[in-house]
């Protein structure tokens, strides 16, 4: 599943190997039977594509409630225990290691119980030691940094050691001048180059950090999209930069780079320091990429830029500061992860060497805990009484500042209105937000382009049609949201949904960086517009009225500004 955690396993075996030993590399999710570890393997996928604030509120339930972690650890014996006392038996192992939390539990809880009588080891990926990574009954934990290291022993009491993360040599070594680089890339050497990363399977919001990047001006983002050809087509259909899928050359790419923008604190983290290229941390994914991002900056070895700070953080990893962390990242490369293996083994009767290096199983699906707590968040998620929780608690959601002045309209447009070409300008010009839906950006993106290209403040409308499935937030905030970037080049700030919401969309909204209007959409009754006030918010539905009668109303829009009512767009709405 993580690129990550198999390459940390993979890295291992090759010093252990380099070093005379024998070394073999298994699959945890194998360990499980009937075919569950690909179950795993699908619903940890989906979760982090389709439900990130699931994995980011299970991430965050390990914190509060660590006793959870005693029905964990039972649950994971149950499945895999059998499994790995026969790879033990068959390898004849002097030790164990671990490059997977999950799988370090399960390892701990069977060395505490005497069922594993040689030394376990966990070699921790992340910067971040979640409660998950410290298990109770593993011998040594192995870090990134002293910092995790620190983090590690004060959760276990056991021994821990910083060895620096696990990079192969071809990211300290070797690697081509930044002229060699650009020239074999077809780069010009003056351009300001970011190199935008997300994992193996290219989740989180790349789409909008590699709009982010252009839109500094003055930085151009050279993209790896991983195994995700959908987002490597869409990168690619931008028209700027360079976009790349799944890729052995990122020595050579990160030779050209000027800088890493990364969302997870992962392996190309990791060997960006190695390499001596600045990290920067943007829009992290749930869990532990914010966790990562967090501890990275604690520790010196990364910036943390946010939303509106990125183009200034892509500035600073060229200066001073930059050439700071860059000296702090090389320096984590302290000792090496074998050595500390080969020491823990070294009353071991046979020289056989056997690091389990578990492939990431990624939590949640069958962990009786966390379908219980996800069952609660879905359960408050999808009412309306999750939405008036969410709503006054200030989640996502856009209001009039206090004493306002302005009076906030939107029109939700159909196709022919939008398609018109007398409809743009006529919206720009009275400050009127043009909220559109993700289908009509999908079948007709050029006129969804030309209101955008007018000046309009364009919100999202959500999908548009639904097929009655459950879920249909999904559609809703994040598909449609994608589509009107794709169509306007540039961001969505604001969702205006149509109908009814409910807690998962406003959640949902929160996650993709989108404010909620609650407005309900009125019809005009006979093309005229409701009594207006100072503050009040209107959303008209105008997808039935005749383009002219479109026109007329907004007439009367401009017409209150004529008479000294201030009008504003969804887009001034604060929250």
């Amino acid at each position: 599943m993580g690129a990550g955690h198999d390459g940390a396993a993979k890295e291992l075996r090759r010093r252990l190997e380099r070093d005379g030993h024998q070394a073999e590399v298994v699959d945890y999710l194998s360990a499980f039977p009937l075919g569950i570890g690909r179950v795993v393997r699908m619903s940890y996928q989906w979760e982090l594509r389709l439900a990130p604030w699931s994995y980011e509120w299970t991430y965050r339930l390990w914190y509060l409630l660590p006793a959870l972690a005693g029905p964990l650890m039972a649950l994971l014996a149950l499945f895999t225990n059998r499994r790995i006392s026969r790879w033990v038996r068959e390898f004849e192992a002097d030790t164990v290691v671990s490059t997977y939390p999950l799988a370090s539990l399960a390892l701990g809880r069977a060395r505490r119980r005497g069922r594993l009588d040689i030394p376990v080891a966990t070699f921790v990926t992340d910067f971040a030691v979640h409660p998950l990574w410290a298990a109770p009954g593993v011998d040594l934990h192995m870090t990134v940094h002293p910092q995790a290291a620190a983090s590690a022993h004060r959760q276990t009491g056991a021994a821990a050691t910083a060895p620096g993360p696990m990079v192969p040599d071809r990211f300290r070594e070797g690697l081509p001048t930044r002229a060699a680089a650009r020239a074999r890339l077809g780069i010009a050497p003056d351009a300001k180059v970011a190199l935008l990363v997300a994992g193996s399977w290219g989740v989180g919001a790349v789409r909008r950090t590699f709009d982010d990047i252009v839109e500094t001006g003055s930085w151009t983002p050279l993209a790896v999209c991983g195994r995700n050809e959908r987002l490597e087509r869409r990168l690619s259909a931008r028209g700027v930069g360079w976009v790349y899928g799944w890729t052995d050359a990122m020595p050579l790419l990160m030779a050209a780079a000027d800088v890493l923008v990364e969302n997870a604190g992962g392996l190309t983290c990791m060997e960006a320091f190695a390499a001596g290229l600045p990290v920067v941390s943007y829009r992290p994914i749930a869990g532990h990429g914010g966790g990562n991002a967090r501890e990275m900056e604690a520790a010196g070895v990364a910036a943390f830029a946010h939303p509106g700070t990125l183009g200034a953080a892509l500035e600073g990893s060229l200066g001073i500061e930059g050439a700071r962390r860059r000296a702090a990242g090389r320096a984590m490369y302290a000792g090496d992860a074998a050595h500390d293996v080969i020491a823990l083994a070294a009353d071991a009767p046979a020289p056989a060497l056997v690091p389990a290096a578990m492939r990431p199983i990624r939590r949640r699906p069958a962990m009786v805990a966390l379908t219980g707590a996800a069952t609660l968040v879905a359960a408050l998620g999808i009412t309306s009484v999750g939405a008036g929780i969410a709503a006054a608690h200030g989640v996502a959601v856009a209001h009039p500042p206090a004493h306002a002045t302005a009076a906030y309209f939107a029109l939700r447009l159909g196709p022919e209105a939008s398609a018109d070409a007398r409809v743009a300008p006529a919206l720009a010009s009275a400050h009127v937000t043009a909220i559109v839906s993700g289908s009509m950006a999908a079948t007709d993106p050029g006129a969804v382009a030309e209101l955008a290209a007018a000046g309009v403040d364009v919100a999202n409308g959500g999908w548009g049609a639904h097929r009655g499935l459950a879920f249909t937030w999904h559609a809703d905030v994040q598909r449609s949201a994608d589509a009107i970037r794709d169509a306007t080049g540039g961001k969505v700030r604001t969702y205006a949904p149509g109908g009814r919401i409910d807690g998962l969309s406003l959640m949902s909204a929160s996650w993709e960086d989108q404010r909620v209007v609650l407005a309900r959409s009125v019809l005009p009754q006979a093309g005229n517009l409701p009594t207006v006030h100072a503050g009040g918010v209107y959303v008209l539905d105008v997808r039935t009225l005749s383009t002219d009668q479109v026109l007329g109303l907004i007439d009367q829009i401009d017409a209150l500004e004529a008479g000294g009512q201030q009008v504003a767009p969804l887009s001034s709405l604060k929250g």
